[in-house]
């Protein structure tokens, strides 16, 4: 199998365009980190201000695995965490999407279906809330912008979109207790996402046809 064939302009960083995501658990997770970075990188109704420079950012904006409590008694911080893919399986008839008659090269195309939590912390809980609160609202009113952003390589040939935000839910706000550090409140932000991916199957030894005969016959 190779890579994904190239029409489809793989999902592009939202940071920087000449970074590319060709899979699909890149997709989900670093498009939800960079839409909050971007979102929390200009005015916004909680106050907190991200900046690509750690020391001058108001908040942090992570992945799990880089993630450290003991940094949310320094600044609020959200820590994203993706749940399981799973292929969709509802793209026609065997994800055909093409077929080269002469050489046999196929090309494929569904449907994955994910999530990713978006944990707001914050050692007071009211500035959790609006974290995630504004976190919930925004991913509302961009998704359509996510689907349309074709510059970003987004929504190349398909109406479905690389990054398609299915539902998106805001939980109860919980408390972290541990050790000597301050409780610290959290509330998550779920979304649950579909990713479009293509990829084509190319015979190794395959020779090209230089013609074909057709014959018919008509039966009276």
């Amino acid at each position: 199998m190779s890579d994904p064939s190239t029409p489809q302009d793989n999902a592009r960083s939202l940071h920087d365009p000449q970074v590319r995501y060709s899979q699909a658990h890149l997709v989900v997770k670093n498009y939800a980190l960079e839409v909050c970075q971007i979102l929390f990188s200009a005015d916004n109704p909680t106050g907190l201000r991200w900046d690509p420079q750690k020391e001058k950012s108001q908040i942090s904006i992570v992945d799990k695995y880089a993630f450290n409590l003991d940094q949310v008694a320094q600044n609020p911080t959200i820590v994203a965490n993706r749940g399981p893919l799973a292929w969709m399986r509802t793209s026609g008839f065997r994800q055909v999407q093409e077929v080269n008659m002469r050489t046999n090269r196929r090309v494929y195309t569904d449907l994955i279906r994910g999530g990713v939590t978006l944990s707001c912390f914050s050692v007071q809980g009211l500035e959790a809330e609006a974290i995630a609160a504004y976190v919930l609202d925004s991913f509302q009113a961009v998704r359509d912008v996510l689907r349309a952003m074709a510059a970003q390589g987004m929504m190349v040939a398909s109406h479905l979109g690389f990054f398609r935000i299915e539902a998106s839910l805001m939980g109860e706000e919980a408390l972290v207790k541990g050790g000597s550090r301050p409780n610290l409140s959290v509330v998550p932000v779920s979304l649950s996402v579909m990713v479009q991916r293509r990829w084509a199957v190319v015979p190794q030894n395959a020779r090209q046809l230089k013609g074909i005969s057709v014959r018919t016959n008509t039966i009276t």
